[in-house]
């Protein structure tokens, strides 16, 4: 028998949830008017997050229920530059592909020809999703310290500089620095740049790792070993400019922190138990499921690291350590596919392409390093070529969700039919004012 105090909590419970649907169906079914735009963090990227976007709009204005109403630049997220990494990670395997002399040769000049369109397509995917964020920059600064201050966006920031990177170290031939004699230049006017800023966003990440209540390694996730993966392609990068020393500096600070959020994830992303409102128990991740393509990033740290360590050194009892450990976790992520194939498509699926090419990277310096004949020749290869088949298969998909996207507002239900790529940002509260005419985007302080 219930006592008379917890029958009136009940109550209570239940008439605040019942208003909390009113006031959602409400917001849902209003109809917009105006264009003020509000931003508001709202920390993690929480399952619940629209519902909370849209509890938090305030009495004079409304959420809006199509993504038609909103700008385009505020629909695009810091984690398309997941884009840049997967398809400019391609130069590198491509120019493997064509030159290693482990490989089957250059098809002819096939192998050529693809490098060349690869590493093309990746300067152009680059330079536009950089210039778009540029432009959100600009003219919604306010949504773009959103992103910043957010624990799983502000790691995609690193995208350009790790693009560019991969840019660097997969360079055809035939415009590089580089010749036949000196295989490995890279202009180093380009490294210091890059790296710079690589140090200087560094630095202020793992500042806020210890200082800052949002960013703070208690919300840690797969996305913040994306920094880690920069500081590996880097060292790269600076070895072939000639800066070996520097390059043995970023890639020590690579492994450190990489060793610290391996121990620190593996105790955290699990599922936790937690109850719902009728006190229910049920077991849920820490972060979305949309979020779930990132756990390949487990792979893609300990295959850069292999990488550059070869470069720096050699490819020596340390490169085979951390290429091990890459294939292992690859081995363990394979197992548990069909958890993560069920994750339902978004720009995050290319979190599942850069990974595998950096593993297919490391296993080519493998083969090179024992001018390998048998199965770690084929099995290098063919994680090349599955690489590729990864990168197109997504994009194609990507292409067709941005296409296939139906922004008309189901009556029934007051939600979007198929918001497609472009769909209203959780992570920025995104209110309509119904009385003021001037647009408004609140800074992070605000």
């Amino acid at each position: 028998h219930r006592s008379p105090m917890e029958a009136r909590e009940e109550a209570k419970a239940a008439a605040m949830q019942a208003a909390k649907n009113e006031h959602i169906k409400n917001h849902l079914t209003r109809g917009l008017s105006q264009d003020v735009l509000i931003t508001r963090l709202e920390g993690p990227e929480l399952e619940d997050a629209a519902d909370e976007r849209l509890l938090n709009c305030g009495k004079d204005a409304v959420a809006p229920n199509s993504p038609i109403d909103v700008p385009f630049l505020l629909r695009f997220p810091a984690t398309f530059f997941g884009m840049v990494l997967g398809t400019t990670s391609q130069s590198v395997v491509w120019l493997n592909i064509s030159e290693s002399p482990v490989f089957f040769g250059d098809w002819g000049g096939v192998a050529s020809a693809i490098h060349w369109m690869v590493w093309v397509s990746g300067l152009i995917l680059l330079l536009t999703i950089t210039v778009t964020y540029a432009m959100k920059a600009f003219w919604w600064w306010g949504a773009v310290l959103r992103e910043i201050h957010h624990p799983f966006r502000v790691n995609f920031l690193f995208g350009p500089l790790i693009g560019t990177m991969f840019l660097a170290n997969g360079t055809p031939l035939a415009i590089s620095d580089r010749t036949a004699e000196e295989p490995n230049r890279t202009p180093q006017s380009l490294a210091i740049v890059v790296m710079t800023i690589q140090l200087i966003g560094e630095l202020y990440v793992y500042r806020e790792w210890i200082f800052s209540e949002g960013l703070s390694i208690r919300n840690n996730n797969p996305s913040f070993q994306i920094a880690v993966v920069g500081n590996f392609v880097g060292a790269t990068m600076l070895t072939r400019a000639g800066f070996s020393r520097v390059a043995q500096f970023f890639w020590s600070v690579g492994v450190l922190f990489w060793l610290l959020l391996f121990i620190s994830l593996f105790q955290s992303i699990s599922k936790e138990a937690r109850r719902d409102s009728n006190g229910r128990r049920a077991d849920i991740w820490r972060f979305p499921s949309t979020a779930h393509p990132t756990l390949f990033l487990f792979i893609a740290a300990p295959s850069a690291a292999g990488t550059a360590w070869a470069a720096v050194s050699s490819f020596d009892d340390t490169s085979i350590f951390f290429a091990s450990v890459a294939l292992f976790i690859a081995m363990f992520m394979l197992t548990n596919i069909r958890i993560l194939v069920k994750t339902p498509f978004t720009v995050s699926w290319w979190a599942y392409t850069f990974p595998i090419g950096a593993i297919s990277i490391v296993y080519t310096r493998y083969a090179e390093s024992l001018n390998a004949d048998g199965f770690l020749k084929y099995f290098a290869f063919l994680l090349s070529l599955f690489s590729s088949f990864m990168v197109l298969m997504v994009f194609l998909n990507t292409v067709f969700r941005v296409y296939s996207a139906d922004w008309t507002v189901n009556p029934d239900t007051g939600k979007v039919q198929n918001p497609g790529l472009f769909h209203i940002d959780p992570v920025i509260e995104i209110c309509l004012h119904k009385l003021s005419k001037a647009i408004v985007v609140r800074s992070h302080d605000d």
